[in-house]
C-alpha cells in the first residue's frame, strides 16, 4: 500500500473516531438535561450514523484485504 494512501486511511479513520466521540458526548449530554424528544432523536440519529458509518469503513476495508 502505498503511504499516501495509508495516511489518507488514518485520517479518515480518525475523523470517524471524532464524529462517534463527539455524537455520544452530545447524545448523553442531552439525556441528562431537560431536551424535547425530536431534539433527543434527532441525536440519537447522528449517534447511530456515526457508528454506521464507522462499521461501513471496516467492511470497506476488510473487502480491500481479501
Amino acid at each position: 500500500m502505498r503511504i499516501d494512501i495509508f495516511i489518507s486511511r488514518m485520517k479518515l479513520l480518525k475523523t470517524i473516531e471524532k464524529l462517534i466521540k463527539e455524537s455520544e458526548e452530545a447524545y448523553n449530554n442531552a439525556l441528562e438535561r431537560s431536551v424535547d424528544e425530536r431534539e433527543l432523536d434527532r441525536l440519537e440519529k447522528n449517534y447511530k450514523d456515526s457508528l454506521k458509518l464507522l462499521r461501513t469503513y471496516n467492511q470497506i476495508n476488510k473487502k480491500k484485504k481479501s
